[in-house]
């Protein structure tokens, strides 16, 4: 019964994952809210020092402006966020598929990254979006850290 309560709750995810992925980048807009929240906040005195590349691009608030620069992160925990769900659900399933929990989470971890290279293949057909590899690393990242939480978590429940 878990299994399949899992096996739903993960195709659930995996299919949110893809709405958000249909939607062009106006569609996900978030400027307009973050100019009113952050108004004349002078955070950009606080983040002026950073500066970093992605994706071949300089991230910084010089570069971007303080709402793009503060929209850039959200989006990028937004990734980290939702793969660690994936990650998660995924170990979950292969946990009740495979009874070695090294063979389950290599194959969570598999999953991960063909959801998530498949995934920015989605974007790049996508009206406004790209597709990153720094993207695919990212949620490679967050689906990992899915799991080895769940890894830890139920080791922890088992003493």
């Amino acid at each position: 019964m878990k299994r399949k309560l899992f096996i739903v709750f993960l195709t659930l995810w995996g299919l949110l994952i893809f709405f958000f992925s249909s939607q062009s980048y106006s569609e996900q807009n978030l400027t307009p809210y973050l100019t009113v929240l952050l108004g004349d906040s002078h955070l950009d005195k606080v983040f002026s020092h950073i500066q970093f590349a992605y994706a071949g691009r300089e991230i910084s608030v010089a570069n971007l402006g303080m709402v793009h620069f503060i929209e850039f992160f959200i989006r990028k925990a937004a990734h980290l966020f939702v793969f660690f769900v994936l990650g998660s659900l995924s170990w979950l399933v292969s946990t009740r598929i495979w009874k070695s929990k090294v063979i389950a989470a290599i194959v969570a971890a598999f999953f991960v990254f063909l959801y998530a290279s498949l995934d920015e293949i989605h974007q790049h057909y996508t009206n406004g979006r790209s597709a990153l590899v720094e993207d695919v690393l990212l949620d490679k990242c967050g689906g990992i850290l899915g799991i080895v939480m769940c890894i830890i978590v139920f080791r922890m429940k088992k003493k």
